[in-house]
């Protein structure tokens, strides 16, 4: 029998969960459409209720890659972990990890983490088409 991850988790951390889903695709639709490309983004709740959204700084010269901006996110969230609930990174994995057109959502809340994998396509430049997302327990970068 497969354990659900709703049936482990508080209340607190499945609507962090929904919230920070719903927040990165919203965040990823709007940048990729506007920008033809997503770097790796961060949403992060705090522990006093504050939601806030951290990017990585990104090289003048040559860009960095997703892998080192996601890395870069990873270790500034731990330089403040103390302050977290829980944050979810967004990145555009196409022809990484995936075949296809993928978002990849991690999130991490004090007592979970998921992977979350979106296939969207883009048929034109104000349409963002998300197909349905496959999700599996994620790697643990905060709190493990």
């Amino acid at each position: 029998m497969t354990t659900k991850w709703r049936e482990v988790t508080s209340i607190e951390c499945q609507q962090d969960f929904d919230d920070l889903l719903d927040v990165c695709i919203d965040i990823a639709a709007e940048r990729i459409s506007e920008n033809w490309g997503l770097h790796p983004v961060a949403v992060v709740n705090d522990l006093s209720g504050g939601q806030r959204v951290l990017a990585p700084l990104q090289p003048e010269v040559g860009g960095a890659s997703n892998a080192a901006m996601h890395e870069q996110l990873v270790h500034d969230l731990r330089a403040v972990a103390w302050d977290l609930r829980s944050y979810a990174i967004v990145s555009d994995v196409t022809g990484e990890k995936a075949s296809g057109t993928y978002l990849e959502v991690l999130l991490e809340h004090r007592e979970y983490a998921m992977r979350i994998l979106v296939p969207y396509l883009m048929p034109d430049a104000t349409t963002f088409d998300l197909g349905p997302t496959k999700a599996s327990v994620g790697q643990r970068f905060l709190w493990g």
